[in-house]
Formats: C-alpha cells, sequence, structure tokens
C-alpha cells in the first residue's frame, strides 16, 4: 500500500467498530476492514499490532458469553463388525451395563467424503464391450479396495458423455444394464460426473454395499483418475441414561485394506437425526472411531458387533458401561456448541458445557471445538492450529482450559519494505486462531485506507 507510517485504523465487523491510533510519523491513514460474513459469531472488534494500541470508537458491541458458538450436531457414528459376536467385548461384563445399537444402510442427497479410487489404465478392447460410437475411449480397472475380487472394470466413452461399469466383475461389460451411466456435463468434457452409483464389496465379515458419486478426470496422458463422493453410512438409535442418540458408522471401504481406524463415529442427539453432515474438517459431527468414549457424561467401551443375513454384513455397535476416575475441567470460554479431547484414555465428547465438567483422567494431546451462536458457526481444530496442545487432567486439582468465545477480530499489520502486510484472525479466549464453518469465499473480508477523508487504496483479503 505504499506509505511509510499508518495514522488511524479502523476495523467494522456486523456494526461494529474500533479505532486504531498509530505511532506513524507523518501521514494520517483509516483501515476500514469489513468481514466476510453477516452471519460470524459473536466478536469484539479489535486489532492487533506490534506498533498499535486499540482504543473503542463509539459504541462497543455487547457480546452475551451463552449465546455465541456452537451447536454442532453430535454424531456419534458407530458400527459393529464381528460374526456372530463382538469384537474384543471386555470378560466379565455385567449384561445389565451392555447396551447396543442396531444399525440400518442409509443413503444421503449429499456427499459425506471423497477419495481417489486409483485405477489401472487398459490400452486393448475387453472381450465384449459397448459399440463405440467414436471419441477418446478410455479404459481400466478400478482398484476399489485394492483387491482384485472387489475391482471393476469400466469403460469411460467422453465424447458420448457415458461410462460402462462391469458391477458383476465378469470383464463382459454388455451384460450390466444397471452400469451404463450418462453425464449431465457436456460430451467431450475433460471432467465427468455420474451420479447414484452402488457399489458392492466382498469382505471377510460378508458383503458390503456403498452408494457414491464417481467424477472422472481426463487431462491427456498419464493424467487420467477418477474420485468417488460417498452418499451413505450406517445409523441406528441409542438411549443411554435417558438420553437419545443417532449413532452412526461412516467406512471408507476404498481402504488397502477396510480398517476398524478408519471408520468415523457419529454421535448427536435424536432429533438432530435429519440435518446433513460430513467429514470435512470444520465438522465435529462425526470424528474417528475410538474405542473409549466419554459422552453424555459417562463414558463407554465400544465393540462393533457383525451379523450375516444370507451373505450380506450388517454393523451395530456395543457400548458398554465403564467407571473411570475422574478429574475437574475448568472452561473460561463461552459459545461452546461441542468440545472434544483427543488422543487421550477416552474421546471425550462434551455438548454445550458448563464452566466447570468432570473427564477422566489422563493425558489429551488434541482438541477439536465448534462454537455457534444464533446461525454463525466458527471452529477450531488443535491438530491444524496448535499442534503442542497438552491437556493433563488428574484427581487433584481442576485444570484450567482457556478456549472458546467471544471471538475477537484481530488484524496484525507487518511492514515489508514500502508496504503493509495485513493478516486478519478471528482470536478466541486463550489466543486460539478460529475458522468461520460455511465462509462464503465470495465476500472476503475487505480494507479501505484514507488519508484527510479521501480513500486512496483499497483491496479484500485473500485466503490463506
Amino acid at each position: 500500500m505504499g506509505k511509510r507510517s499508518v495514522g488511524a485504523m479502523e476495523c467494522r465487523r456486523d456494526g461494529f467498530d474500533g479505532h486504531i491510533a498509530g505511532r506513524g510519523r507523518t501521514a494520517q491513514f483509516a483501515i476500514l476492514i469489513s468481514l466476510a460474513s453477516k452471519r460470524s459469531p459473536c466478536c469484539n472488534s479489535t486489532t492487533v499490532t506490534e506498533r498499535t494500541r486499540f482504543r473503542p470508537a463509539g459504541r462497543q458491541p455487547a457480546c452475551s458469553g451463552a449465546g455465541w458458538l456452537a451447536d454442532c450436531v453430535c454424531v456419534v457414528v458407530l458400527s459393529a463388525l464381528t460374526l456372530k459376536g463382538a469384537e474384543g467385548v471386555p470378560a466379565g461384563s455385567s449384561p445389565t451395563n451392555i447396551t447396543t445399537a442396531t444399525f440400518e444402510y442409509q443413503e444421503t442427497g449429499y456427499t459425506l467424503r471423497s477419495w481417489r479410487i486409483p485405477f489401472l489404465p487398459q490400452s486393448t478392447p475387453f472381450a465384449k464391450e459397448p459399440v463405440a460410437t467414436g471419441g477418446k475411449i478410455i479404459r481400466g480397472v478400478l482398484e476399489l479396495d485394492g483387491t482384485a475380487s472387489n475391482s471393476i472394470p469400466f469403460i469411460w466413452n467422453r465424447a458420448a458423455g457415458q461410462l460402462f461399469l462391469d458391477l458383476n466383475r465378469n470383464r463382459d461389460l454388455t451384460d450390466d444394464p444397471e452400469g451404463i451411466f450418462l453425464t449431465r456435463e457436456p460430451a467431450g468434457a475433460y471432467y465427468q460426473d455420474f451420479t447414484n452409483v452402488h457399489l458392492s464389496f466382498s469382505t471377510p465379515s460378508g458383503n458390503r454395499r456403498m452408494l457414491a458419486d464417481l467424477s472422472f478426470y481426463d487431462y491427456g496422458y498419464r493424467s487420467s483418475y477418477c474420485s468417488a463422493a460417498l452418499r451413505s453410512f450406517w445409523q441406528g438409535q441409542v438411549t443411554l441414561h435417558g438420553q437419545s442418540w443417532q449413532v452412526g458408522c461412516v467406512e471408507n471401504l476404498l481402504g488397502r485394506p477396510p480398517s476398524v481406524e478408519s471408520r468415523q463415529l457419529l454421535m448427536r442427539p435424536w432429533e438432530e437425526r435429519d440435518k446433513p453432515f460430513d467429514l470435512n474438517p470444520d465438522s465435529v459431527d462425526a470424528f474417528s472411531f475410538s474405542r473409549k468414549l466419554f459422552a453424555g457424561g459417562h463414558a463407554y467401551q465400544l465393540d462393533w458387533i457383525n451379523e450375516t443375513e444370507r451373505g450380506n454384513s450388517k454393523l451395530n455397535l456395543q457400548f458398554t458401561e465403564q467407571q473411570p476416575a475422574l478429574g475437574e475441567l475448568k472452561i473460561t470460554g463461552g459459545f461452546i456448541q461441542r468440545l472434544m479431547l483427543q488422543d487421550g484414555p477416552y474421546l471425550v465428547v462434551l455438548d454445550h458445557p458448563q464452566s466447570v465438567v468432570q473427564v477422566p483422567i489422563g493425558h489429551y494431546r488434541g482438541l477439536r471445538i465448534r462454537l455457534k451462536q444464533g446461525e454463525a458457526e466458527a471452529w477450531w481444530d488443535s491438530d491444524a492450529r496448535q499442534p503442542g496442545i497438552s491437556i493433563v487432567v488428574d484427581e487433584k486439582k481442576p485444570v484450567l482450559l482457556a478456549v472458546g468465545g467471544p471471538l475477537t477480530n484481530s488484524v496484525s499489520v507487518t511492514r515489508r519494505g514500502k508496504y503493509l502486510d495485513l493478516n486478519y484472525q478471528l482470536i478466541g479466549v486463550g489466543g486460539g486462531a478460529y475458522k468461520l464453518a460455511r465462509q462464503d469465499s465470495s465476500h472476503p473480508p475487505e480494507v479501505a485506507i484514507y488519508k484527510g477523508g479521501k480513500k486512496i487504496a483499497s483491496g479484500k483479503f485473500q485466503y490463506g
């Protein structure tokens, strides 16, 4: 922006403003910053810079500690996998403290997660295949889980926008009427989607299935590939200590090989069951499976149970109540919809936690938080934002955890030669940097610089 000093900086966020008095020597500027989303959580308008101090300009926004942050859908995706029994059911457990959630296969109208599918190109035609109508033909074998028995030969007729899948895996691509798909993209496009593809898998515990949208890409020699957008999962209902939960299991059947560790757990109040969810980093609805779970104020061991009916596998999940020693955790921030302590003796899930809560003692090295106020939501993941986190809970003394809202609009200013670099962040209690959920990238935060009441420069912040 080319000036050597800054006189006045002003931040605005949804009608809230502040003023920074600079210590520059000459020209006076005013920098106006408009946050991207009008639906972001309740924030204090502040700016941070090594050479400036904040002074309120006008009326300050009122931030209620109870309204701000999260209403994350708590869905524990729980699934059960074993033939005629539980995987690792604890010996000596009493039947009175065991609850089992029965799962049903469920398809969705939205994407839960996407994976890239490797495929082996084939230059020669298959023994039996549809008559080509001309244009570029791409042949190959989709290596779904790395096993030959589950691989699917295919023909992608890019010119006609057609996909032929050998769903019965007999290498005859003319006898699968359910394996013919048309794209909505223009014929000949380098990228084409094929929706509502039902795939089946043979596993040691029985046959499994999934619904996916397949996307094929062709950008020249040796750069063709495929990705799958998952649209199915297992779900059920379980009541624990009077509270009903939707529990679910999201499996990656495309893994090499699929494993219990690759499953995602979904757990949220039963009344939230019809709301969409996904496995993106800003979501806390579903999370990596842990055999040790602390939720709703109680501890459980989770065991997958697999039942086989007519060769088809069906998942269930077993909750065996545990009685670990507990310690006190004091949370100083507000607006917390869901807080999770990870990489410890238990996966701790706290929904709308009070300022003082009891959790299993132990050393936790991961933290995920979802904040919510009204329609505005923000999230923080310690794995991405603060890798060195360490929380030790013991029975002797309370542990202080400074996280949550209210959030503060923060702008750091760094001089780079004759330019000023401005970096915008949302800072929460304890200094964690949060991100807005579902942020509208078409309306990023903006900056404007004024000198003597005249705008001399303006711009928009870039994501990064």
